[in-house]
């Protein structure tokens, strides 16, 4: 009979174990996927909210690079939806939204994060997220979004801020190069380019497949905008925070950015390439972290 009841107890408190993480998965509501056709090429978007309101901290936008989508921030979707309200989605001509516009520029770009920002909520605080070209469209978003910005946090880019602009004939040979053919440039390109020698041969594949099966059109005319953007006149007139979370793989010259942009900060994240959020989400997700934090209503 004792054992009878040790064992009744040891199973009802096993099983009370295992409901704690699933009780605690099930008060996070699920992704809410949704499409906005108003004012624009359609948009997909995604609201992550958290399992606690987020009152006092602000909502995080998640900004995708040239050629990507929404999923390239896949890993930064737990750690960020436990504290905050997030939103991602795919720029237009990207992933599963529209082209049917012909300007790829910046801030034709940052309309659809502004689009997107005032469809989920009018009124809170905002914090843009944009790795690689997410970075400068983030910014164009802000200039947009005015004062509900509190800071825009750049993923790998901004490096070429304050350097002369290239020769007329450098963007031409280098938009000749696309278009000659896209995916075989993309994917030679981004493999050659975006990773350090001991990068995981099957992420360097996946993402070097995956942004050559872009649009050619978008990413041959986005190519053309990103060269196009004065980046140093557009950043200095932000009057928060502009903070690149960068990797090594190529240096970032902070003293030369901050001659032009003045409240710019650099983090460096040793031994990691361009995708250094998919790369290595482990040291990625907490340096994201801390900068948010700073930005928390107290």
């Amino acid at each position: 009979m004792g054992g009878s009841r040790l064992m009744r107890k040891l199973v009802t408190g096993l099983l009370l174990l295992l409901s704690v993480p699933l009780a605690a998965e099930s008060t996070i509501p699920k992704p809410d996927a949704r499409v906005l056709d108003a004012g624009g090429p359609a948009l997909r978007y995604t609201i992550h909210e958290p399992a606690t309101a987020a009152t006092n901290r602000p909502m995080v936008v998640l900004i995708h690079g040239w050629s990507c989508d929404s999923s390239y921030w896949e890993a930064q979707l737990p750690s960020l939806r436990s504290r905050y309200r997030v939103v991602t989605l795919d720029l237009a001509g990207h992933g599963g939204s529209s082209a049917d516009r012909n300007d790829w520029s910046m801030r034709a770009f940052g309309e659809d994060v502004r689009r997107v920002v005032e469809a989920v909520d009018a009124h809170s605080p905002l914090v843009l997220v944009g790795h690689s070209m997410g970075g400068p469209v983030a910014v164009e978003a802000a200039r947009q979004l005015g004062s509900r910005v509190r800071a825009v946090i750049g993923v790998d880019t901004f490096s070429a801020i304050g350097l002369p602009r290239p020769p007329a004939a450098e963007t031409a040979a280098r938009i000749a190069f696309f278009e000659r053919d896209f995916a075989g440039a993309t994917r030679l390109f981004v493999s050659r380019t975006f990773f350090r020698p001991d990068a995981d041969p099957a992420l360097r594949e996946r993402i070097a497949a995956d942004m050559a099966a872009g649009d050619a059109r978008v990413g041959i005319a986005a190519v053309q905008g990103l060269n196009d953007w004065d980046g140093a006149t557009a950043m200095a007139e932000l009057p928060v925070p502009i903070i690149a979370i960068n990797a090594d793989l190529a240096p970032t010259d902070a003293e030369r950015i901050r001659r032009n942009v003045p409240r710019f900060e650099l983090v460096v994240m040793s031994r990691s390439g361009h995708f250094l959020m998919m790369e290595d989400p482990a040291r990625f997700n907490p340096l994201l972290l801390e900068q948010l934090e700073r930005f928390i209503e107290r």
